[in-house]
């Protein structure tokens, strides 16, 4: 009997070695996601760079459009919707300011994270929280 409150005070060690594995493929899927995310700032940056040179007489707002419809592939009407949708839900809270870059950016790595299949992935709610701390450290703010 002591034995037996002694292992579950413990842990067995079936599930501790249960623990233990799943513990790590949550690291492991924790770096593949802060990589992805990488990938996404350092393409979005390249494409920005690209239409910038491509581009220099015109507006923040139109090379944010041409960036997004080279990385997705959208016509010119959805990446309006994709930056009104970036600017809901990034450049008007907790304050009010223009759309950025960082938010477009930011926008394209969490719909990116939610698209992934999540009978394979499973539920990918720390790419919001690691696009927070990724996003700024790659993506320059004058953009």
């Amino acid at each position: 009997m002591e034995t037996n409150d002694r292992q579950r005070r413990e842990g067995s060690p079936k599930s501790t070695w249960l623990e233990a594995t799943l513990h790590r493929f949550n690291f492991i899927a924790a770096m593949r996601e802060r990589k992805q995310i990488r990938r996404v700032c350092a393409e979005s940056l390249n494409l920005y760079r690209q239409v910038e040179i491509e581009m220099p007489q015109a507006s923040n707002t139109d090379r944010y459009a041409r960036v997004i419809q080279r990385r997705s592939g959208a016509d010119a009407d959805a990446a309006i919707e994709f930056m009104r949708r970036a600017e809901e839900s990034f450049a008007s809270w907790p304050i009010e300011r223009p759309l950025n870059f960082r938010d477009i950016v930011q926008y394209m790595v969490v719909t990116d994270g939610f698209k992934a299949d999540i009978a394979v992935d499973g539920v990918r709610s720390r790419v919001v929280d690691f696009a927070i701390d990724i996003v700024p450290q790659m993506i320059p703010a004058d953009l």
